[in-house]
């Protein structure tokens, strides 16, 4: 489950740029990350997040927050997948991933862990990435379709190759919208490329319904009320 767009997590500060914004507050430069939209009182404890489930089959998943040890598993499934727009020199990689960590759960990466019977072990076989805020994502305002700022916004589906064609993909975006909703989002944006059919009908399949489009960038934004 792939999405080629310019779009990405972005874990640093940036000059706020009003697209569709409501009850915008005044921020500080110094703060990246103070409120757009009223978050809920307590927020989500990234040490302690995290959603579970069992397939047919009987496996054992978790899907949590992005750590520390995760940052390998992570980088090589991004790596692998070739999504545009990642820095392709893996040491660059991880320390981008490395400061989604502390952003959470403004803006982070979801890891999913298969647990392997019969062991303790458990194996990252999928990553999503989920931005609450305006400050943990970067857009390309000159060309990539335009949604408001206070939805939270799903981006970098990737589901390890053996692991495709289980319903894991399906899964691990249900786990991104609990968290968005968590955060008191309404709505989850995402951009998918016109080209990649199958992964189209699994959003509309969860129900996304696609808002806009640009035939020249075979970009599709899709939205979901939760």
């Amino acid at each position: 489950m792939l999405r080629a767009h310019p779009t990405r997590l972005l874990l640093c500060q940036r000059t706020n740029r009003g697209v569709g914004r409501r009850n915008v507050e005044a921020r500080s430069d110094s703060d990246p990350f103070s409120d757009v939209i009223p978050f809920p009182r307590t927020l989500p404890n990234r040490l302690q997040w995290k959603k579970t489930f069992t397939t047919n089959e009987g496996i054992n998943y978790i899907c949590r927050a992005c750590d520390v040890d995760d940052i390998p598993s992570v980088t090589s499934l991004l790596i692998r997948s070739k999504l545009a727009g990642f820095p392709t020199e893996e040491n660059a990689l991880r320390k981008y991933i490395a400061k989604s960590i502390e952003a959470f759960p403004r803006g982070c990466y979801l890891c999913l862990l298969r647990e392997e019977k019969g062991t303790n072990k458990k194996t990252c076989v999928g990553v999503v990435g989920v931005s609450n805020t305006p400050e943990t994502r970067k857009d390309d305002f000159e060309k990539a379709l335009q949604f408001t700022d206070d939805g939270a916004y799903i981006s970098d589906l990737v589901i390890e190759t053996r692991c495709r064609g289980l319903g894991l993909g399906e899964k691990l975006m249900l786990c991104a919208e609990s968290l968005a909703k968590d955060m008191q989002r309404q709505e989850v944006y995402l951009h998918v490329n016109t080209r990649k059919v199958g992964v189209i009908r699994l959003y509309e399949k969860i129900g996304y319904e696609e808002l806009n489009s640009n035939f020249l960038r075979r970009d599709l934004l899709m939205r979901k009320k939760i």
